[in-house]
């Protein structure tokens, strides 16, 4: 369809920019920032990596600051650096969340570019695209800091509208087009929703093919189409490549890839199953407590309900019935496709077909993150819906009215003549809150009962005004113009009043807001008594945050190097390491790596002769002020050390000798190679010198040694060499490194492999090149012509 792109960019663009405005106008003009722990820890580290960044002049591929260290892009860390736009930002100085709201932006624009190319009205096509861009699912990553995710899922419009313009015109400028969108999609680096966004055009392109085989002549033609299309997608791929091309090699290493099938762990991967019986909060969005303390679902939490309008639901039921063509039936399949696979283990028929033979999808968890392809799907049937409602013959209520007030009005009897039974029904499915005072779960049970019924009478009310707006039209009452207005209206009423509630929950909602001051932010990395200290203490050591604080990034801010932290694709010998050794809380564990100092909270006290306490103070942490404490651990051992007894043993004792509380490091390790090393006496270590890329030891002896390097085991990309020849580097006490060195004086380094990386980033820009090549050529063409 030919449309005035134009006028729909910039128009729309105006009234989207309009709405973020008021939605998020705490962040906007509040002086605000969302600051839950999940954007408060990445936002420590890039502080860290940031700085290394500056020091090493190029991009940093290591961090050494959490979990002992760990890998930074191809763990999926500080990918903001890799993707090609931000630098576009960056000319304008954009912060991270204005960033995050014009990509919301962009997906309204996207939703409205694809709806006008669907034949759509401008009033049906601006009522989509607000239903998608402002669905509860992406506003809430905007508030819990999954920026990742609202970014990639905003380019799903424009990836659809582009596989169609690609197959119904394959062209030079569109085969192009496609690959930028879907390069800079995967660039954006959250691969599930960029999964889950191939499986939709690829369903378009399975359906499509199938459709058009069936006619004569098309050979030629679905050649054509189907050669651009791969172009595009390998291009696509190829743009992203300096991000994946690593990722890809990571995944066997990391937690998501380390299980003996390859992929995540079934019980891991399906943990955020959707239940079917929650597809209720589509129409009421608190009728499994909304999120927060209320929550009584069947997930082990969340903080939002998967909810997409009580108007835009019918509307969207009345575009899926009424709408013709094939498209209707593609999309109408990737709804229930997608629906069916976010019910995960609770219907794991379809589920496990996914899992069991798609590449890469066993690597993904959170099953229920699929419903953002439902809630996209739904505000494009919604938009056909409105059109359909606008086509209806006046002077004639369509037959569908009243059969569908019925369900509506039996529920309004419900509550009117039976809400105390409803009530009582419910509280007997109410699942127990976490905590277990009777108090507290009577005041949950309350919330939770007092958040259902409110919300089912703002569902009454809604759908009273939809449906009269409707009886309106249909008797020729209002004009056209003022119907179309009053349900868009209607609809954005009822999409923000849930969002209201995610941005800025009440304090009777059982839900922690998650706005916090810039005032706060700038002083929560400002450093503390805690943090000076360590700070200031010039040695190679390492720290154990004790308890709750095990998980703070926010030491790394500081340059402070931990044996804990967050992420959720940490290594896999390092989850194996914590998970058998007590979560690392054993003295000769704690010794073997590296760790001089405790930090716990002052409330907690550590009695043990080879434990002293040297320093009191305040530490901040997100939850404001804590009293803290640092606990000095005696005989620490160093960052590097010659050891005399090198044991093998199997892997299923490594854990049980570390862990014993006589085992000392210093003496002895355990390999699962045999290491034909017996010195008599010890050499020397005159010199440990490390940065982002590279360790440099100086040693000296008279015989030969085995060399032990408190660095995670980690042999894809640490590479060691001995006077600049590569040797092999052993895996020690289940998670170090160790090399063989022969005596005199020698430079022993360790060096991480860039070459990965860097013929990744040689692909992605000759990709990026001929993206762009091709649409320039297609210009050109066309202005010849």
């Amino acid at each position: 369809m030919n449309f005035n792109f134009k006028n729909t960019f910039f128009l729309s663009g105006f009234a989207f920019t309009i709405i973020i405005i008021f939605l998020f106008d705490p962040i906007i003009f509040g002086g605000k920032l969302f600051g839950s722990p999940d954007s408060l820890s990445p936002r420590s580290v890039a502080i860290a990596l940031n700085k290394a960044s500056e020091s090493i002049g190029g991009y940093p591929l290591w961090q050494p600051w959490v979990f002992s260290g760990m890998p930074t892009a191809e763990s999926f860390s500080y990918l903001s650096k890799l993707y090609f736009p931000e630098y576009i930002f960056k000319i304008f100085s954009f912060s991270g969340s204005t960033i995050q709201f014009i990509h919301l932006i962009f997906s309204g624009i996207g939703c409205m570019v694809l709806l006008r190319e669907l034949l759509c009205s401008r009033a049906a096509s601006f009522l989509g695209a607000i239903a998608y861009m402002i669905t509860p699912f992406m506003v809430t990553m905007a508030v819990y800091g999954h920026g990742s995710q609202l970014m990639t899922a905003a380019y799903i419009p424009w990836a659809l509208w582009l596989s169609i313009k690609s197959w119904e015109k394959p062209s030079l400028i569109n085969t192009g087009s496609l690959a930028l969108i879907l390069g800079f999609q995967l660039q954006r680096a959250h691969a599930q929703i960029a999964y889950y966004t191939w499986l939709l055009i690829g369903l378009y392109f399975l359906i499509m093919l199938i459709y058009s085989a069936r006619e004569k002549n098309e050979k030629l033609i679905l050649s054509k189409k189907l050669l651009f299309i791969f172009i595009a997608c390998i291009l696509g791929i190829g743009i992203s490549a300096l991000i994946y091309i690593p990722a890809v090699e990571y995944t066997p290493f990391s937690v998501r890839g380390g299980s003996s099938s390859g992929g995540s762990d079934y019980n891991y991967a399906t943990g955020w199953s959707f239940h079917p019986f929650e597809i209720l909060t589509f129409f009421i969005p608190s009728s499994f407590g909304f999120g927060g303390q209320a929550y009584w679902g069947y997930m082990p939490f969340t903080d939002y309900p998967n909810y997409m309008g009580i108007i835009i639901l019918p509307l969207a039921l009345i575009g899926i019935i009424y709408k013709k063509g094939i498209f209707k039936w593609y999309l109408l399949s990737a709804t229930l496709l997608a629906l069916f696979i976010s019910f995960g283990r609770h219907f794991s028929l379809v589920y496990n077909l996914f899992f069991n033979y798609f590449p890469y999808f066993d690597k993904f968890r959170v099953p229920h993150m699929i419903l953002i392809l439902v809630q996209f799907n739904v505000a494009i049937f919604a938009a056909f819906g409105l059109d359909k409602l606008i086509q209806s013959k006046k002077g004639v209520i369509p037959k569908w009215f009243y059969p569908t007030i019925a369900p509506f009005g039996i529920f309004f009897l419900s509550l009117v003549f039976a809400s105390n039974t409803l009530k009582q029904f419910l509280l007997k499915r109410f699942t127990v809150p976490r905590g277990g005072d009777p108090s507290q779960i009577q005041a949950i049970n309350s919330l939770r009962w007092d958040l259902w019924i409110s919300d089912a009478w703002v569902m009454i009310f809604f759908i009273f005004l939809f449906f009269t707006l409707i009886w309106f039209w249909c008797n020729n009452k209002i004009s056209k113009k003022v119907f179309t207005t009053c349900v868009i209206i209607l609809a954005l009423i009822d999409i923000v009043i849930v969002d209201k509630k995610i941005v800025e929950p009440n304090r009777f909602s059982g839900r922690t807001s998650q706005l916090i001051s810039k005032r706060f932010v700038k002083e929560y990395y400002r450093p503390d008594p805690i943090v000076d200290y360590l700070a200031n203490d010039s040695q190679q050591f390492r720290i154990y945050p004790v308890g709750q604080l095990f998980g703070d990034s926010r030491f790394a801010a500081f340059g402070i190097e931990s044996i804990g932290g967050y992420h959720p694709a940490k290594l896999n010998i390092y989850n194996d390491f914590l998970q058998n050794t007590q979560n690392a809380g054993l003295l000769p564990v704690l010794r073997m790596l590296n760790a001089k100092y405790l930090v716990l909270p002052d409330a907690q006290k550590i009695n043990h002769p080879d434990i002293f306490l040297v320093k009191r103070g305040s530490l901040r942490t997100s939850r404001g002020e804590l009293p803290a404490a640092i606990y000095k651990i005696n005989n620490y051992l160093p960052r590097a050390w010659f050891v005399k007894d090198i044991e093998r043993v199997e892997k299923s004792k490594i854990w049980q000798n570390i862990t014993s509380q006589n085992y000392n490091p210093k003496d002895k390790v355990f390999t699962l190679d045999l290491v034909k090393i017996a010195p008599k006496e010890l050499g020397q270590i005159s010199s440990i010198e490390q940065s982002i890329h590279k360790t440099t030891i100086k040693t000296e002896s008279s015989e030969d040694q085995f060399l032990v390097l408190s660095e995670v085991f980690y042999p894809l990309r640490w590479k060691a060499f001995i006077d600049g020849n590569p040797i092999k580097t052993f895996q020690v006490n289940g998670l170090l490194r160790g090399v063989i060195v022969p005596k005199g004086i020698h430079t022993v380094q360790f060096v991480y492999d860039k070459s990965s990386f860097n013929f990744g980033l040689t692909v992605s820009i000759l990709s990026l090149i001929v993206s762009i090549g091709l649409i320039g050529f297609g210009l050109y063409r066309r202005k010849i012509e």
